[in-house]
């Protein structure tokens, strides 16, 4: 498998992202060419998708904005290699306003989704491009009835992956889809799944001000727990466990529970 990491960049690079980043690349088979200095984040989404489809070689982009920290290599490979099966998979994060906003991905209202150990894709409406892996077929397939616009332009030339578009919701309301969502709308529309990686834990950086009374928050561990769209809202819940993993995701933390199994089986085993 070869993976392109395509990161759409306007100004800056956030230290944790790069400490992450940096641990990636050095894997064999990954590439990475981050697209730079556009204000239209949609534009540089599409510059990026298009290079990877022409340009490059590899079976899956990746998509990890500059902002997204605290990825795990082997976790993030895992959810690449998910795609040639399950077309796109994404990893959850909050948005930036504050921890109790929702999660960048559209569940289907009415369904939860264990956030567990389990990297097993569960099947979501939309996904965030903020980290995000989408197979070449993918592209190879919306290409084919999209026109490749400013072609003289060269290297900027780009098809139209992720241009938003307006939509009607579930009630019949216009809506504007962000780029992220129009893409998976698209998508959808040509025959592929979106997905999210349960497994997979991200930090998302944003500018925020502590005050005294965030001491009565309770910091935790990555660890286990049900997320819940109840109805057709944006309204969420979140189910805690006791339980922790600072590696969440990787093949390190899934080897240390198959052999924990092992062990508690072999303990059984004997007390029988």
């Amino acid at each position: 498998m070869k993976v392109h990491i395509g990161s759409a960049i306007y100004r800056t690079v956030e230290a944790r992202h790069h400490a992450s980043l940096a641990t990636l690349i050095q894997r064999p088979g990954v590439e990475y060419m981050p697209v730079m200095g556009d204000a239209l984040v949609e534009r540089s989404r599409c510059i990026s998708a298009t290079y990877f489809l022409t340009e490059s070689d590899a079976d899956v982009h990746l998509s990890i904005d500059s902002d997204i920290t605290d990825f795990d290599t082997d976790a993030a490979l895992g959810m690449c290699q998910q795609t040639f099966k399950h077309d796109i998979v994404g990893g959850i994060y909050v948005t930036r306003n504050t921890t109790r906003t929702f999660p960048t991905s559209m569940f289907e209202p009415g369904t939860s989704v264990e956030m567990s150990l389990d990297p097993t894709p569960f099947p979501v409406r939309y996904v965030a491009t903020g980290f995000m892996a989408t197979h070449r077929r993918v592209f190879e397939k919306l290409a084919e009835d999209m026109p490749l616009l400013h072609g003289k332009d060269g290297a900027r030339a780009f098809y139209p992956f992720y241009i938003p578009f307006i939509v009607d919701d579930d009630e019949g309301n216009p809506i504007l889809l962000s780029e992220d969502w129009a893409f998976c709308h698209r998508a959808k529309d040509a025959g592929f799944g979106t997905y999210i990686n349960p497994a997979i834990r991200l930090g998302h950086v944003s500018q925020m001000v502590f005050r005294l009374e965030d001491m009565f928050y309770d910091p935790v561990m990555p660890q286990p727990c049900l997320l819940e769209r109840p109805d057709n809202t944006a309204k969420w819940r979140i189910h805690r466990s006791t339980q922790n993993d600072p590696k969440n995701g990787s093949e390190e933390s899934r080897q240390v529970r198959r052999a924990q199994g092992r062990k508690e089986a072999k303990a059984g085993a004997a007390s029988a």
